[in-house]
């Protein structure tokens, strides 16, 4: 008896636990949402040393249906994602966004999904393309397709030609300090995960 009171009293200070290391840091805060920018303390491994966008301000997405890979208007993921500076991605509400072409993410964001249902499915998914200190969390990538050989806006200032990628969830190429931190990934072209 005494080792099941033990046990439940243990659980009870720590009923906030989920086993998950990166989620045991942030979850037991019952203020998280108002500190968001902690998650960027929780990353181990490889991406421990990624801040994202915790020095930059907050920006909410608000619109997933308008994706113009081109000329991206303010409040949707494509507009926030190729920034120069550094951004906190937060969604609004649930969403699913279907991406034209693939969004290429700038140095020092991140996105975080907690909160919301976020989806990106059933178009391009995610590109890392040079890129550093980025923080992805908490967002469901699912039911990816090849994309490219189109122009895709990768900063305010420049729009380029991409070759076809190969629908991958999360195409990595010459990146550094990154944290894909519990991602739901399924239904990818790769699936090596």
């Amino acid at each position: 008896i005494n080792n099941a009171t033990r046990r439940r009293n243990l659980s009870a200070r720590r009923s906030c636990a989920t086993g998950n290391p990166i989620d045991d840091c942030w979850r037991c805060d019952r203020n998280w949402s108002t500190h968001r920018h902690r998650l960027a303390d929780c990353a181990i491994g490889f991406g421990k040393n990624a801040v994202g966008g915790k020095y930059g301000r907050i920006y909410t997405v608000t619109n997933p249906s308008h994706d113009d890979p081109v000329n991206p208007k303010p409040g949707t993921l494509r507009h926030a994602a190729i920034q120069p500076d550094p951004l906190w991605i937060i969604f609004k509400s649930d969403m699913v966004i279907r991406l034209k072409q693939e969004l290429i993410i700038n140095s020092h964001k991140t996105i975080d999904g907690r909160g919301a249902s976020v989806h990106i499915a059933g178009g391009a998914c995610i590109a890392i393309h040079h890129a550093s200190n980025i923080i992805v969390h908490g967002i469901h990538i699912h039911d990816c397709v090849k994309s490219g050989n189109a122009v895709i806006r990768d900063s305010p200032s420049h729009a380029g030609w991409w070759e076809v990628s190969d629908g991958d969830g999360v195409a990595i190429f010459d990146g550094g300090g990154l944290f894909l931190g519990v991602l739901a990934v399924w239904k990818e072209r790769d699936e090596k995960w």
